[in-house]
């Protein structure tokens, strides 16, 4: 398992609040982090260590 972290941004691409999410691999990982969209949030960055995963763009009936 690893260790990621999920960062919540704003419409200004600050980050609003972070999560960590433990995952067997980057698509695990990202998909839990899908679910932070939930929360309002128009953009959630996926890292892990210095490494960006990806970057997951909400929807708008999301966000």
């Amino acid at each position: 398992m690893a260790t990621y972290r999920a960062f919540r941004l704003d419409d200004n691409g600050e980050i609003k609040t972070g999560v960590w999410v433990t995952a067997q691999s980057d698509a695990q990982a990202l998909a839990q982090a899908a679910e932070l969209c939930e929360d309002g949030a128009p953009v959630v960055e996926v890292w892990r260590g210095e490494r960006l995963v990806d970057e997951i763009e909400c929807e708008d009936g999301e966000a």
